[in-house]
């Protein structure tokens, strides 16, 4: 069958009038699952605690921070401070960029270059390439 202009505009506006759309609810399914994930996803963020690692001595802090700058190696940093629940923040990961007098200068990956002291620091520890994040390298 053949169809000219008018009478294909003829035959939408029927199907139009008895097609009932769903509207929202034929989305709400795929809304659903991607809701529940990005809020699983945020609680594990919220409940996850930091465990304090092994106190370091100022010397195999300064040895360690030495060593991974004569090696361009990325470390991850575990600072002295607590939260208000008396857990360790997330640990600063990144590479040494520079020292001057008792400042060390952290690149670190998420928020840029930071000053510390070798004071603030509670743990470091040399960390493998960013692709394999859960090997670290040993002394």
């Amino acid at each position: 069958m053949i169809y000219d202009d008018e009478s294909a505009e003829r035959l939408f506006m029927e199907a139009k009038q008895t097609y009932q759309d769903r509207g929202m609810m034929k989305w709400i399914g795929f809304y659903l699952s991607d809701h529940t994930a990005v809020l699983s996803k945020e609680a594990k963020e919220r409940n996850r605690i930091n465990v304090g690692k092994e106190q370091m001595s100022l010397e195999e802090i300064g040895e360690t921070l030495q060593q991974a700058y004569l090696k361009n190696k990325r470390i991850a940093i575990q600072l002295e401070t607590l939260d208000n629940e008396g857990n360790y923040p997330d640990d600063l990961v990144g590479k040494i960029s520079g020292q001057r007098e008792e400042q060390i200068y952290l690149d670190e990956e998420d928020r840029g270059t930071l000053h510390l002291t070798i004071e603030q620091i509670h743990h470091v520890e040399i960390l493998g390439p960013k692709k394999i994040l859960t090997e670290k390298i040993t002394k």
